[in-house]
């Protein structure tokens, strides 16, 4: 069975907008965070002053696509406060998004009327903003989140009768990575090693290690931000397990580029089936699934479940007299 591509990219003039596309969008995901980089760095040199939180706030953030029933999915603390550098008052407002209600009233626990460190701007004073340094010493001052009924809640552990479940998936990452490496090497050397049935057996184990890898990775992210997701996945593993990942997934990238002026149309197809070029461009594909679904089971399976903390048991009775 031979695989039809809807479009024939190697068509003059169709292929270098889509690539032109590509890197747009690419570039385009790395302005804000270099513009907040820069930000950053101006701020660091701005000189310091006590300030006071006068406020917290928690608020919902709006939705492109919002259904009714479906509580949001963000939220932003907000932490407003004020500081007199020059002996006026200003105000200020600091702001950072988290993936859960809880995990933003968490946040802003017992941080009302608390002292802050406030960064500002020595031309305009009226430009403040709080450093990283200066929440985490915010954070560090408050006492501890109290136990809820006794328990420390775990809710980003794995079940321990869960992992030996994990394992046969794991075996089939590990598989389906051994075999998109060797059919993407024999690919880029121009032969096909593999029968043409691979081709197909190698799409539908992505789905079959793939949904177990994605409930395994929600029940360890739970509420973390978005930017620890990965820390939060790869939680107790070597951290080259995450940079693997990555590398893969450039390599991917940038196999995908090379691939789409070579793609083939469907009078293209050879008699023996799907074209090497094509199992090249999809393999690479292969690889990153398969990487991310080994790792993240891998990691999961070999973690050690914290224990509960039990609440301390109570006083024995007063014996009378």
């Amino acid at each position: 069975m031979a695989f039809d591509l809807p479009f024939r990219w190697n068509e003059p003039g169709t292929w270098p907008w889509i690539v032109y596309v590509w890197l747009a969008l690419a570039l385009a995901g790395w302005i804000k965070p270099l513009w907040r980089f820069l930000q950053q760095q101006r701020t660091q040199r701005w000189p310091t002053t006590h300030g006071r939180i006068e406020e917290v706030r928690i608020i919902p953030k709006k939705q492109f696509l919002a259904w009714p029933g479906f509580p949001p999915s963000e939220y932003a603390a907000e932490l407003a406060y004020s500081y007199a550098p020059v002996g006026e008052t200003f105000s200020g407002c600091w702001k950072q998004e988290f993936g859960s209600e809880a995990e933003a009233r968490e946040f802003v626990r017992d941080l009302q009327g608390r002292s802050v460190v406030v960064s500002y701007d020595l031309d305009k004073p009226s430009s403040s903003t709080l450093l990283k340094s200066a929440i985490a010493e915010l954070l560090e001052g408050r006492p501890p989140a109290p136990a809820a009924d006794g328990v420390l809640s775990r809710g980003t552990e794995i079940p321990s009768w869960i992992k030996p479940l994990l394992w046969p998936f794991v075996l089939l990452s590990a598989i389906g990575l051994s075999l998109s490496l060797w059919v993407h090497f024999g690919a880029v050397a121009g032969r096909k090693v593999a029968p043409e049935p691979y081709f197909w057996m190698l799409h539908v184990g992505i789905f079959v290690v793939w949904f177990p890898t994605v409930l395994v990775a929600n029940r360890r992210v739970g509420n973390a931000r978005r930017k620890d997701y990965w820390d939060a996945v790869f939680k107790g593993s070597p951290i080259w397990f995450k940079y693997v990942v990555y590398a893969f997934l450039a390599y991917a990238f940038l196999n995908f580029l090379i691939f789409l002026p070579q793609a083939p149309g469907k009078k293209d197809y050879p008699g023996d089936g799907t074209p090497v070029v094509v199992w090249r461009g999809f393999s690479g594909h292969w690889m990153v699934f398969y990487a991310a679904a080994l790792a993240i089971l891998y990691s999961a399976a070999r973690t050690p479940s914290e224990s509960r903390i039990e609440p301390p048991p109570p006083p024995p009775p007063l014996m009378r007299s």
